[in-house]
């Protein structure tokens, strides 16, 4: 239960890391040195997470792919459609810097209490469950049959990038 409890935590991060980047790419974030010391924290408490949860191997490529936002971009991204849209509704484009200006402070201090969380979580979880816990699973549940789960897995990521390539299309149309 408390691999399923950081899996989540992680998952939201990423969404809260991904809804604060932008602010940071644009040098409006506040304490942006802060920031980055969450974010590289972040990203190693998420490696040893993935490598105590999966084992090595399978936790180092589920690394790599949320290193490089596959999971972010096939799955995450729907939970940040609403702000996207209320960004851009009604807003000419040499407006839009306007309400990127404004970083929601609840959001940005929550980055901080899960990447502490999520700290405090990988020490316990050391204690509490085995190594590759969800691997033993994952294996006894496939019983060897890994072809299928992966042209899910692959099926349902181009899908969901096609889906979001036409809905940011549609929302992010901009005539002026």
């Amino acid at each position: 239960m408390l691999n399923i409890i950081i899996l989540i935590l992680i998952l939201i991060g990423l969404i809260v890391h991904r809804h604060l980047t932008p602010h940071w790419e644009q040098g409006r974030l506040p304490y942006a040195m802060g920031f980055l010391t969450l974010a590289t924290l972040f990203w190693i408490i998420y490696l040893v997470n993935f490598i105590w949860i999966f084992g090595l191997l399978l936790g180092i490529i589920i690394f790599g792919l949320t290193f490089s936002q596959f999971i972010y971009t096939s799955f995450l991204w729907l939970f940040l459609l609403p702000n996207v849209i209320s960004i851009n509704k009604d807003q000419p484009s040499s407006q839009l810097w306007v309400k990127l200006t404004t970083v929601n402070p609840l959001i940005y201090s929550s980055f901080f209490l899960i990447v502490v969380g999520l700290g405090l979580l990988m020490i316990v979880n050391f204690f509490v469950s085995d190594y590759a816990s969800l691997k033993i699973l994952i294996v006894e549940y496939l019983n060897g049959n890994y072809l299928r789960p992966i042209l899910w897995i692959v099926g349902i990521a181009v899908v969901s990038n096609i889906v979001r390539i036409f809905v940011l299309s549609k929302f992010l149309d901009r005539s002026d």
